[in-house]
């Protein structure tokens, strides 16, 4: 690298000689010649040498620093020398590369130095990988780890074109650099520096960069321009921000560890959460030194929108001051707001608790709270101050002072000396807050450390009106324990509207704890809940005092880790007081209900005894069992209630099945119950119920029912009810499809009353009947008909009774005036056939028999009118009244066939039924005038027999007589006495005749027969009197043994004294 011998150095001059210098030099100038001789010599040596010497001194310098380097040597001259192409680091990979390098000589004092450094084209490369920075082989120079304070290189530096490029795990930087100066004073350029993107704490940005002037006076660097991005977005932070601009002027100190300026700040649309503003500007005096950061600022934010508020301006202005870098923070600032109104959520939140609270206390409350809000708000201002501190052993807010007033200048919050401290647990709070306004509540509130540290908390709230509404908070203590959690306790008064109901006066003490990992516990012992009136519906429950207790080893209300939990129970219910206008009465064992989280609640209940109405006439229910789970909807099972409505006579009993309460319905479903009759003599039997339905909405109860006969499963009526809560009216359609009576169901089955009046009843009834009941009282009535059916009486069997029954009082068994029954026949010893019976029943059940009558013997049969008390043991008496009985007729119908009669016979058969069974008592027929003829012809007639038994037997062969009677008495179970009597006897036309009867019918003659026999059989012994074939089988009337002997017989009835045998 050869180079000129004689290079001039521009510039530089040569100085005058002192005098005493002259001296000096004329006393040293011949040893000095030599000197300089010889360094003349060795000069020219050197400076034939200069680039060889240069290349060295670099070479054994870049040795030195460890770096490893390639580069050319241009050019050494006196006045500059240049090198290009200069590589530190990797050839393939450098961490530095120069294209040239100039460096101008320059002398001070004829000493040469260092000049103008020129790097032209500079090329740095980077990295910067968990916040440190590298830069490969350059680190051993750049990062030595002198303790020695920085200070600016005494060089006066170009830059052209000078950029560099830093792989980060944040982004890709790119930076480029120009100017020129001293370094320590004069040095002025540009410096810009761009990242497509940049990654920081999961937030990401738009396009960012740097720009602006930089300079250096007096050894202290500034630079001087805006920082840019596009966009900001923190997707786990939910925070955005768009279009942000920081203008800074910044003047750093000599060693570069510390400075001061100034920042501008703009920003457009931000959010952070659901908190949003359209725009924010600001700007600070910054001052960093000796690890001390001191700014005041300035800021405005328009458009701010929280969800619980909304301000077209916030401006905050203070001051921050940290030490020790930002382990120890201070901030103060003023704060002040302008346009307030309620936030989005906060009115949405009024607004959905105004609706879903319509109907309870709620409802008001929010709706006057939410309006006042919305007035006040017009035209308010916020004021605050506000200090935060943060240090290693917490973070700390204070607010010395904070008001928001609304509109019409009332404070509508207050604070004063409050501060929260923020460490492990929960926050620490102090201070006192007040809130009032037109329309709103007004509520006070202490908070103070306690002995531990912890806080104490003292709330009121005086009575609060909205509308018929009021709410009170007389105290509500809270107190903080020294890990933070919360203990509470107080009470609130309230009375307004419930869920389906009101509230006088209701008093709920509050009791519980928050744990500082948020678990919460409320009301941990038994607590008792007083009110002076509750209504539900029309349900007025009058001043009590309940008693609540939680289940074993817990709280009442339990909230862990999220899960929400309720256990309580109440020993016993004692209530009273009115549905509608009738008074109610509520006593229940325990109570109980459980939940755990969004699982339905679950309620059980044993003993419930309700009573409704005056203590003298109330309807009773009596639920032994009750079970519920509670959810959106309420449903669950009873068993064992027994039911009993005042005003209707039939209760029910052992009452179970499924219910189910949803969407203001009350539904009962698989009901079964025993129906029964309240009466003291019940007008039936019991009757069963199972797949029964019930539904109350609207305070109307319907219910469905098919009723059974218990033992034979068999449907006896359909009940259709309907019955309004509200006027206590209703009635029931009831349906009788037929019921079937045979060997498996009988009348008395059904009802004790047919017992002893009908048995053995074959047919079917089928029918209609509906009862209505109101306060007034209850009616019924109904219609009930049978095409035919067959029983057996007290007077003899019946056969094809049929026709309708009106009841004008079903349940009393009343019916309308002479009702009227076909009967196809009857047989009280005699068939009768195609009767008509008119009948009635009256209250209390009297039957009145106005008569029934039948063709007889071509005369009548009648029934004379009678009464009789149904299910009541006493004497029946029945008169059977015999009209025109043709006597002819009569003998026929009894095929008599070898007995011929005449004669035409009225009597009467008094019939009487008591405890010892029925009888005939002094029952007669008696012919009319002018009497009638008998004749008789049989296996005796032609017998010889006695002389008085001949001529009685031939007599019989035909007499006219002009009295005939028949008298008949005894037992209708044992035997009927029969006294038949002829008076004015004379020989009929074909009586066998001669001396004997001719003077014998001179004489008066009276026939008596006695007949003693059963009812039943009485007439079928006349025909056994001359057909031994019709007779019964002995055995079958007990006359003898299975063996043929003959059983002994009772004593016989004295029809005529014994004397009598002797007489005619």
């Amino acid at each position: 690298m050869a180079q000129d011998e004689d290079q001039h150095v521009e510039g530089i001059e040569t100085p005058e000689p002192l005098p005493g210098e002259a001296r000096r030099r004329r006393r040293w100038r011949a040893p000095l010649a030599g000197v300089l001789a010889l360094a003349a010599v060795a000069g020219g040596g050197i400076w034939i040498l200069r680039e060889d010497i240069a290349d060295n001194v670099i070479a054994g310098q870049l040795d030195s620093l460890g770096l490893p380097a390639r580069y050319e040597v241009v050019s050494i001259g006196p006045s500059e020398q240049v090198i290009r192409n200069l590589s530190i680091g990797d050839p393939a990979k450098p961490d530095l590369t120069i294209e040239e390098i100039r460096v101008r000589t320059r002398l001070n004092w004829g000493i040469p130095g260092i000049g103008r450094i020129t790097l032209v084209r500079p090329r740095l490369y980077g990295t910067l990988h968990g916040n440190r920075p590298s830069f490969g082989t350059l680190d051993k120079v750049l990062f030595t780890g002198s303790k020695e304070p920085f200070a600016m290189p005494d060089y006066d530096l170009k830059i052209v074109d000078g950029r560099g490029l830093i792989d980060s795990d944040r982004g890709r930087i790119g930076v480029r650099i120009e100017g020129q100066g001293p370094l320590r004073d004069g040095f002025a350029g540009e410096l810009a520096a761009v990242a497509p993107s940049l990654t920081m704490a999961g937030c990401k940005t738009g396009k960012a960069s740097l720009y602006g002037k930089i300079s250096i006076a007096s050894e202290r660097p500034r630079f001087a321009g805006p920082l840019r991005f596009a966009r900001l977005a923190c997707a786990e932070q939910d925070l955005a921000l768009a279009n942000a601009a920081a203008k800074i002027d910044f003047t750093f100190d000599k060693a570069l560890d510390g400075g001061k300026g100034s920042i501008g700040l703009t920003a457009g649309q931000g959010h952070y959460a659901s908190n949003r503003f359209d725009g924010a500007s600001g700007k600070a005096q910054v001052s960093y030194r000796k690890e001390t950061l001191n700014a005041r600022y300035d800021l405005a934010v328009r458009g701010l929108a929280t969800p619980q508020a909304r301000m077209a301006s916030l401006a905050i202005d203070g001051r921050v001051r940290s030490n020790a870098g930002i382990e120890r923070l201070d901030v103060e600032s003023e704060l002040s707001g302008r346009g307030l109104a309620l936030g989005v959520q906060l009115d949405r939140s009024l607004a959905d608790a105004a609706r879903s609270g319509e109907g309870t206390f709620l409802g008001p409350i929010a709706r006057q709270v939410r309006g006042a809000l919305q007035r006040e708000t017009r035209g308010s201002t916020v004021e605050a101050s506000l200090i935060l501190r943060h240090s290693p052993e917490g973070m700390s807010l204070v607010v010395p002072r904070g008001s928001v007033r609304g509109g019409s200048g009332k404070a509508l919050l207050t604070l004063s000396r409050v501060q929260a401290m923020f460490s492990e647990g929960a926050p620490r709070l102090t201070g006192n807050f007040a809130t009032g306004g037109q329309g709103l509540p007004s509520i006070a509130g202490r908070m103070e450390s306690g002995a531990n540290g912890g806080l104490s908390m003292h709330v009121e709230m005086p009575e609060y009106r909205a509308g018929d509404t009021r709410l009170a908070v007389p105290a509500l203590d809270l107190v903080q324990s020294s890990n933070g959690s919360f203990g509470f306790s107080g009470s609130a008064r309230l009375t307004g509207a419930l869920p389906g109901g009101r509230a006088d006066n209701l008093i709920l003490p509050i009791d519980g704890d928050w744990a500082a990992n948020g678990d919460l516990t409320v009301w941990p012992r038994c607590t008792t809940i007083g009110f002076d009136r509750l209504a539900f519906a029309n349900l007025t429950i009058d001043k009590r005092n309940l008693q609540v207790c939680p289940a074993a080893g817990g709280p009442i209300v339990r909230s862990r880790s999220g899960r929400f939990e309720v256990a309580a129970g109440v020993p016993a219910l004692d209530l009273a007081g009115h549905l509608g206008e009738t008074p109610i009465r509520l006593a229940s064992g325990p109570i109980g209900y459980a939940r755990k989280g969004s699982n339905p609640g679950a309620v059980s209940a044993k003993a419930l005894d309700v009573e409704l109405g005056p203590a003298d006439s109330a309807s009773k229910f009596r639920i032994t069992h009750l079970d519920a789970l509670v959810g959106k909807d309420i449903g669950g099972t009873f068993d064992e209630a027994d039911i009993a409505l005042y005003a209707v006579p039939l209760d029910l009993h052992q009452t179970a099945g499924d219910w189910r309460y949803a969407d203001g319905v009350l539904t009962i479903d698989k009901a079964r119950f025993t129906l029964v009759d309240r009466e003291k003599v019940a007008r039936f039997e019991p009757v069963v119920a199972r797949d029964a339905t019930l539904r109350l909405a609207d305070s109307v109860i319907t219910a469905e029912a098919v009723m059974r006969e218990p033992r034979s499963d068999r449907e006896v009526v359909r009940a259709d009810i309907v019955h309004n809560l509200m006027d206590a009216s209703g009635h029931a359609d009831l349906k009788v499809d037929g019921i079937t009576f045979d060997k498996t169901l009988q009348a008395d089955t059904l009802s004790h009353l047919a017992l002893g009046v009908v048995s053995n009843l074959e047919g079917s009834v089928h029918g209609t009947g509906r009862i209505d009941w109101n306060e007034k009282g209850v009616t019924s009535h109904g219609r009930f008909a049978t095409d035919g059916v067959d029983f057996a009486a007290a007077f003899g069997p019946v056969k094809g009774l049929s026709g309708e029954v009106r009841f004008t009082d079903l349940l009393g068994l009343v019916t309308a005036p002479d009702q009227k029954l076909k009967i196809a026949s009857i047989n009280p010893g005699i068939e009768v056939n195609d009767g008509v019976l008119s009948f009635e029943m009256k209250p209390d059940y009297l039957l009145v028999v106005n008569g029934a009558r039948w063709p007889f013997m071509d005369g009548t049969l009648t029934l004379e009118p009678a009464r009789m008390r149904i299910g009541v043991a006493e004497t029946r008496n029945y008169t059977l009244k015999v009209s025109g009985l043709d006597a002819a007729t009569f003998v026929q119908h009894l095929e008599l066939s070898n007995i011929n009669a005449t004669g035409v016979f009225d009597g009467e058969l008094p019939l009487v039924f008591d405890e010892d069974g029925g009888r005939i008592e002094n029952g007669y027929l008696k012919s009319r005038e002018p009497g009638g003829n008998v004749s008789y012809i049989g296996a005796l007639t032609y017998k010889d027999l006695s002389a008085m038994g001949n001529f009685a037997f031939n007599a019989l062969r035909s007499v006219d007589y002009k009295s005939m009677e028949i008298g008949l008495g005894g037992s209708l179970s044992g035997e009927i006495v029969t006294r038949i009597s002829f008076d004015g006897l004379s020989q009929g036309s074909g009586a066998k005749s001669n001396f004997l009867t001719r003077q014998v019918a001179k004489l008066p003659i009276r026939f008596i027969l006695n007949i003693k026999a059963p009812f039943f059989s009485l007439f079928g012994s006349m025909r056994s009197l001359y057909d031994p074939t019709y007779l019964t089988d002995p055995r079958t009337l007990g006359l003898i043994d299975r063996d043929g002997k003959v059983r002994p017989r009772p004593p016989s009835i004295a029809i005529q004294p014994p004397v009598s045998e002797n007489n005619p």
